[in-house]
């Protein structure tokens, strides 16, 4: 039998190899019955249809058999082996492959589809082999909604998402996910227009509440980095850098009752060097820490007289300068918790002996020191206009 076996497969193949030397049209092999082409071939989305094969029946053209030799116009497709099994031939995986091509070559233009069920959600519009292809609407059980272009079965290109609290986004699409330039719209009233990377905001992007605030700048994967311009409802405006939804680094904050603040942030407070101008005219320009005057400093009243020393949790803390415009010379004293406890000569603050002897050398230096063009406010903030 496996002789026979082996005789039978042996003259698939010559005739295989015969016919493939043909052209194709002539080639009976690819001119099977058209599938059957109703709706159901394609409605079903994510499936594929169900083949059967059948088994054909070995016939002989009743000629002689010359040394047991079998020759057959039609071969067979299943052969049944000595133990009652059926062996899958060389023929049954071409025909398989073929069933596959002309399935793939038939379904493949995109055609509309309507209403179509796919697990808890309800489809409309345009597939492609199977798979939702083009524009289409898709329908949650929850009332979520998409309506915009698909590929691969996949929200792709440009398309609107209505949330099932009200929110919406509308813009671009990859792989489900909001990717590129899109508009997202809260319920409440809140507004985001810019870029978006797997459903996140990031790159450049504007955002507006409904309490009024509003930033415009830079994001990264969600949060505020970089370089942006926020305004709060209170008309409090900062131009600056942020790093992780924080402001960071330097900036300019404009408060609305007039107020300037221009220096380094950390955190959300101001944290190194800092200038600071009131609206009466009064100035600051020194350190801060935590939000507060720290380490040296300068602070000028709107009537000229000044200060000039160290500072601890905004209050004059240390060796001090003092200068009044009325007076022919400047004066050192000592300041505890805001408030003089001594006057001290300069002539001994010269002595490198002197325990106040390095804070002196820094008071003297501030001026040179401190007057940096980085914190210049020009220097600082960024037209976004465009």
């Amino acid at each position: 039998m496996n002789k026979n076996l082996n005789k039978i497969q042996y003259l698939q193949r010559q005739i295989r190899k015969y016919l493939s030397s043909k052209n194709n049209t002539q080639n009976k092999l690819f001119n099977r019955p058209q599938p059957n082409k109703s709706q159901n071939n394609y409605l079903l989305l994510n499936q594929t249809n169900e083949k059967t094969s059948k088994t054909k029946e070995i016939t002989n053209n009743n000629q002689k058999t010359e040394n047991n030799s079998l020759r057959q116009n039609n071969i067979t497709e299943k052969i049944i082996s000595p133990n009652e099994k059926e062996t899958e031939t060389q023929d049954d995986i071409d025909k398989q492959k073929l069933n596959q091509e002309d399935d793939s070559s038939m379904n493949s233009e995109i055609k509309y589809v309507e209403n179509i069920r796919i697990e808890n959600a309800v489809y409309t519009g345009e597939i492609l082999n199977g798979k939702r292809h083009g524009k289409g609407i898709q329908i949650w059980d929850d009332g979520a909604k998409y309506d915009g272009q698909w590929e691969n079965d996949k929200s792709n290109g440009y398309g609107t998402f209505y949330h099932t609290d009200g929110d919406v986004y509308q813009g671009y699409w990859k792989n489900n996910r909001a990717n590129g330039k899109g508009v997202y719209l809260s319920s409440d009233g809140g507004r985001y227009e810019g870029y978006w990377i797997d459903d996140v905001q990031n790159g450049f992007g504007t955002e507006k509440w409904n309490d009024g605030s509003s930033y415009i700048g830079n994001y990264d994967m969600g949060k505020k980095e970089g370089y942006g311009e926020y305004e709060w409802s209170n008309k409090n405006k900062y131009r600056g850098y942020w790093k992780d939804n924080k402001l960071s680094g330097k900036g300019v904050y404009y408060y609305a009752d007039g107020k300037k603040f221009i220096g380094e942030y950390n955190n959300n407070m101001k944290e190194g060097r800092g200038k600071y101008f009131w609206a009466d005219g009064k100035t600051y320009f020194g350190g801060f820490s935590q939000d507060k005057k720290e380490g040296i400093g300068k602070y000028i009243w709107n009537d000229g007289r000044i200060y000039l020393g160290f500072w601890k949790s905004n209050k004059q803390n240390g060796l001090g300068r003092y200068t009044n415009k009325s007076e022919d010379k400047d004066k050192f004293g000592i300041w505890v918790d805001g408030k003089r406890t001594d006057w001290i000569d300069e002539e001994l603050l010269k002595d490198k002996n002197n325990q106040f002897y390095n804070e002196y050398q820094q008071i003297i230096n501030f001026d040179y020191n401190f007057n940096v063009d980085d914190l210049e406010e020009e220097n600082i903030v960024k037209d976004l206009q465009n």
